[in-house]
């Protein structure tokens, strides 16, 4: 449905367009589930709502095979989806072919739907109803004015998440064997280079820039890693054996926990407070509209379809 592919981005669900019409069933002896404000729903309208979120498998079977769960989400979307396209017809809403080609650009080049059926190369009329929905519903939700003030106050409830923990910068040497670890302690303790040491000795892949490690915080990295948490700058730790080898750590600096600014997050926040907005906007208009053209289920379906407020 919309309202729920609005908890990440607008319509995201709707790239993961049908399959060709040569791998789809013939006309399925289901007939009409449904009516919506007198309209029939039939169970290839949700077959076809299955297969754009990317449910083939599920579109290929009989209704009765399917959970309540799946059911409910195909049937949700399929009549969301309608709803949009009327009230797309009737505010006028239009796609031009160079949106369509410039949407088919993008899907190709980002390899969408998936990587299995990447390039993908959606039919024209797939891709320009997927821009008509996406185009409605920004009018049925346009993004809101977030003022500064509230900005800042979402910053504050939330300052935890904008909170940074301590985190170590440390240097690694990784070895099979617990002898050559000893030797290279032995070296660092007559005053060998660790990074030198790192790239002629080392076995991760951070061995080739001498050993350095991103910074990390406490737990963030495998338990032996935790190790340098506890020592002093320019320390070198003894041999931590682990299921990768024989480490060897060096702790160069602490960086202290801080907070992320204001600034450095503002835009952000501004883009989870519209989506917020638009969420419940759009929860909003689906309700008033399903009050104005209901949805009735026919009884053979009653036990498996149902729409609950989202």
């Amino acid at each position: 449905m919309i309202f729920r592919r609005f908890r990440h981005a607008l319509i995201p669900g709707l790239i993961l367009l049908a399959l060709p019409a040569c791998h789809r069933n013939p006309s399925t002896p289901e007939g009409v589930v449904a009516t919506l404000s007198g309209e029939p729903v039939s169970s290839e309208d949700l077959r076809e709502t299955a297969r754009f979120i990317g449910l083939e498998a599920l579109a290929s079977r009989p209704l009765d095979s399917w959970s309540s769960s799946q059911a409910d989400i195909v049937l949700r979307e399929t009549v969301y989806d309608r709803l949009l396209e009327r009230k797309g017809k009737e505010i006028g809403v239009e796609v031009s072919p160079e949106e369509v080609a410039a949407e088919r650009k993008r899907l190709v080049e980002t390899g969408a739907p998936s990587p299995a059926r990447s390039p993908y190369s959606p039919p024209d009329s797939f891709i320009r109803r997927k821009l008509m929905l996406e185009k409605t519903s920004r009018k049925v939700a346009p993004a809101p004015e977030v003022t500064l003030r509230e900005l800042r106050d979402d910053y504050k409830r939330h300052l935890a998440h904008y909170t940074i923990p301590e985190r170590a910068e440390a240097k690694d040497i990784v070895v099979r064997s617990e002898d050559e670890g000893r030797a290279i302690l032995a070296a660092l303790a007559a005053g060998s280079s660790f990074s030198a040491l790192a790239k002629v000795k080392s076995l991760s892949p951070e061995g080739k820039e001498g050993g350095d490690l991103p910074p990390f915080a406490m737990g963030e990295m495998p338990a032996p890693f935790n190790r340098v948490f506890s020592m002093k700058p320019g320390e070198v730790s003894p041999l931590i054996p682990s299921p990768y080898g024989y480490h060897i750590l060096k702790l160069v600096r602490m960086i202290p926990a801080h907070v992320r600014r204001f600034s450095s997050v503002k835009a952000s926040i501004r883009k989870k407070i519209v989506r917020r907005l638009r969420r419940k906007m759009l929860a909003d208009w689906f309700s008033k509209e399903m009050r104005r053209q209901p949805l009735v289920i026919r009884p053979r379906y009653r036990a498996l379809l149902s729409l609950k407020e989202p």
